[in-house]
């Protein structure tokens, strides 16, 4: 690679595109914009909507789960799902450092104390194997994530919890779609929660979903996620006269009808559009493998991603200036978050802690556009733009 190569366009060359292509797009149709039309001009357009409730159907058919309850966003479900459990304060919950803020302010809006643990430095994963060194007395879950949409190795985490007696928070707001060993994630652990987010493989704009088996759990989450009413099954249950009872404390996170109605519109293409990612990295992947200054996402076995993200891994020294010479070539590129300890925040929780592999995935990292509409001319223009950039 030479960063002073004159034909580069942050050198002053020609790029590879004047269409800029942006780094993320929401894969949004025209029956997405008829199915939250229709939702309006049915004047039902407040939370936990008949098109709520058959959002929440298909995707639980979709999973093959017992209960699921669409929230406001997917930092919403992940604060419902220890909320229900009443932990005691200060009690412990295992984080990956390399993760989005939500997974970790959870626990802390419930009082609860994260104890962050390192990650795998090829996928961002958490580190199995330095789980158990952070258990102690006071632990009482563990939030793994599934970062890119790759899932985490959730057999030997639940192992590990089932030994410790402890709770599993599935962070799977990348991840809708993808497989491990077979079985879809939201079916792994005591709760999953997925991202709807504009950014994710489909979405509602903002929006998440809580997933469990558990009868207990799913009772209490039609409580707090409605301001701590029996709202729920106020409605549900026809012989209920009058209005329906403050119960317990609680939370708005039920979701407008109206982005229900883009749920049940979205969940229906789901695969068609993953599919779609599929075969994008699996471009990327015949066009990029043979540029040795980069690593391409691990493939791990018995795992089947979903592709929410698509990212190479740099020499730390040069990973800016590879984002910048993509920009200069109109390819969009960033790195995709940053370990929680590095943040101000956070940083209190990471000291004295082994967290160099969360840093290096971080250093390292390089994301590039990977959605549905990308045409076959733009992925073409962006692994050009990628070899050029690598002197390829």
């Amino acid at each position: 690679m030479n960063i002073h190569n004159k034909k580069l366009a942050i050198n002053g060359g020609t790029p590879i595109t004047k269409e800029f292509i942006i780094i993320h797009k929401p894969s949004l149709e025209d029956d997405d914009v008829v199915a939250m039309n229709e939702a309006i001009r049915s004047t039902f357009v407040s939370g936990d909507g008949p098109r709520c409730r058959e959002f929440e159907k298909l995707l639980a058919e979709y999973l093959g789960v017992k209960h699921v309850f669409f929230t406001t966003s997917c930092t919403a479900a992940l604060d419902l799902a220890f909320m229900v459990k009443q932990f005691p304060a200060g009690s412990e919950v295992i984080v990956p450092n390399f993760t989005y803020t939500s997974t970790a302010l959870a626990p802390i809006l419930n009082n609860l104390k994260v104890v962050l643990v390192d990650v795998d430095p090829f996928s961002g994963n958490i580190d199995v194997r330095k789980i158990e060194n952070a258990i102690t007395g006071k632990t009482v879950a563990i939030c793994p994530v599934d970062y890119a949409g790759n899932p985490a190795d959730m057999d030997e985490i639940n192992i590990i919890a089932k030994k410790h007696n402890l709770y599993v928070v599935h962070d799977t707001a990348q991840s809708i779609g993808a497989l491990y060993k077979g079985r879809k994630t939201g079916t792994l652990a005591d709760v999953s929660c997925f991202s709807f987010h504009g950014t994710k493989n489909i979405t509602t704009g903002e929006g998440g979903a809580l997933v469990t088996d558990n009868d207990e759990i799913a009772e209490k989450v039609k409580i707090a996620r409605d301001k701590g009413t029996d709202k729920f099954n106020f409605i549900t249950n026809p012989e209920k006269k009058g209005f329906y009872e403050y119960v317990s404390i609680g939370n708005s996170y039920v979701q407008s009808n109206i982005l229900g109605a883009l749920g049940v519109s979205q969940i229906k293409k789901l695969d068609r559009l993953n599919t779609r990612r599929k075969n994008i990295a699996e471009y990327y992947y015949n066009e990029l493998n043979l540029i040795s200054e980069i690593t391409l996402p691990k493939m791990e076995e018995n795992k089947i991603r979903n592709w929410h993200i698509f990212y190479l891994l740099v020499k730390p020294e040069f990973r800016l200036w590879v984002i910048d010479a993509l920009k200069a070539e109109g390819i969009g590129s960033n790195v995709h978050y940053n370990p929680l300890h590095l943040n101000q925040y956070y940083k209190v929780i990471g000291q004295g802690k082994d967290l160099k592999n969360s840093e290096r995935f971080y250093n390292s990292l390089v994301r590039i556009p990977i959605y549905p509409s990308l045409s076959d001319n733009e992925t073409n223009l962006i692994t050009t733009a990628v070899k050029k950039v690598f002197g390829y």
